[in-house]
């Protein structure tokens, strides 16, 4: 006898050619593990542990955030020493407010660089992921922040960032993320937004996504034309619909005005300058995101981070980019909201509306369940006239509008 003979699978013929005998109604081995229910079986626990493996990491994982206290690198450069002399030991009247943080409000500071240590694009952003709501500020490069060690424009705030950093004994790219958490430490100090993530990408970053996505459908609102050889920059556009590739959405984002003794000038351009660009620059954003966003393919944007992640420098990871992806399948046009700080201009520089600012932040941008204190804006003002009631937007626009 074959003690090692495997049993026979039902419907089989036996060793003499005859079949097996077939029983009336229910099969005796209907209970059998049949090899395709083996494999359909463990497909299906595979499946089972799929779905199971993103409900986790939906729900239960959330990208590493940390406490924005972590960006003040440079402490002392805000003046922000405890009363006894150590560094670190936020005092009055700034408030640290973390224990007061919302979890499912995550804040970001997306910047454009021109290849060189200026932000010209700088966008504070909040993302509501249980309201599924998203909030974009558009900041001024020009306007003027101030701090114990430091007063300018914030356009050249990471510039000094890197400079510290450099004289600290920061070396490489460490250089640049510590640039990027002092710019960070800045908005927060002067705005009360605390930044958790934040991605800076160059002007050849910017034309390689825009060529990667297949170039962007817009309506240029004015004559463009501008040139400056040593910024290799030349604009030169006409006003209407068309298609913009790289190059060509380049141009547009970065006009301001036009050449001195072109003709028009210096009607030619926008009459606020940096305002007016920010305008156009929002309506672009609306254009990219109604063409990424329906329907979003978080496999599309993380191959667009990955392939541009030589021109770009952030603090998010794979995980945390395929997480914001995946939770922003459920944001609509009509829920993602711009807005654009605007401000005195005291030449060479542009002082923020400070009451509208706060009013605009508290509403739209504040990730705690509390009020930021005024005490936790530092905004400078004091050129504005006393009285003045600059006509301001607290609402901004929806992108649903600024695509139509």
């Amino acid at each position: 006898m074959n003690l090692y003979r495997v049993p026979q699978l039902p419907g089989k013929k036996s060793k003499n050619g005859k079949g097996l005998k077939k029983n009336k109604g229910k099969s005796k081995d209907s209970g059998v593990l049949t090899v395709g229910r083996i494999i359909l079986l463990t497909f299906l626990s595979l499946l089972f542990i799929l779905f199971l493996l993103i409900y986790i990491f939906l729900n239960f994982t959330r990208p590493s955030t940390g406490d924005s206290s972590n960006m003040y690198s440079f402490v002392g450069e805000f003046g922000l020493e405890g009363d006894d002399g150590e560094d670190g030991e936020l005092r009055p009247p700034f408030e640290n407010l973390s224990k007061d943080r919302n979890p499912d409000c995550y804040t970001f500071l997306i910047l454009g660089s021109d290849n060189g240590v200026n932000t010209d694009t700088i966008m504070a952003a909040m993302f509501n992921v249980k309201e599924s709501t998203i909030s974009i500020l558009n900041i001024p490069r020009d306007s003027y922040v101030t701090t114990k060690n430091f007063s300018g424009k914030i356009t050249n705030v990471y510039g000094t960032g890197r400079r510290i950093a450099r004289e600290n004994g920061f070396t490489g790219s460490d250089i640049s993320h510590e640039g990027l958490k002092y710019l960070c430490a800045m908005v927060e100090y002067t705005f009360g937004i605390p930044i958790q993530k934040y991605v800076l990408i160059n002007l050849e970053g910017f034309k390689f996504l825009v060529d990667k996505i297949g170039g962007v459908e817009f309506d240029v609102p004015l004559r463009m034309y501008y040139t400056d050889p040593s910024q290799k920059l030349y604009i030169d556009l006409q006003p209407g619909l068309q298609p913009l590739n790289g190059d060509k959405a380049e141009q547009v984002v970065r006009f301001r005005h036009g050449n001195k003794g072109y003709p028009g000038y210096p009607s030619i351009g926008y009459p606020s300058e940096d305002i007016g660009r920010i305008k156009t620059q929002q309506h672009f954003m609306a254009a990219v995101m109604k063409k990424i966003i329906n329907p979003i393919d978080v496999s599309n944007i993380k191959s667009l981070f990955t392939a541009a992640s030589n021109y770009s420098v952030t603090n998010m990871t794979l995980a945390d980019i395929s997480w914001f992806g995946v939770k922003m399948t459920g944001v609509k046009l009509e829920n993602i909201r711009t807005h654009a700080l605007d401000g005195f201009w005291i030449s060479p520089r542009l002082e923020i509306y400070k009451k509208e600012a706060m009013e605009i932040i508290n509403k739209y941008y504040n990730p705690y369940k509390i009020e930021i204190p005024e005490s936790n804006f530092n905004i400078y003002d004091k050129s504005i006239p006393a009285g003045y009631k600059p006509d301001i937007n607290i609402d901004g626009e929806t992108m649903d509008k600024l695509v139509k």
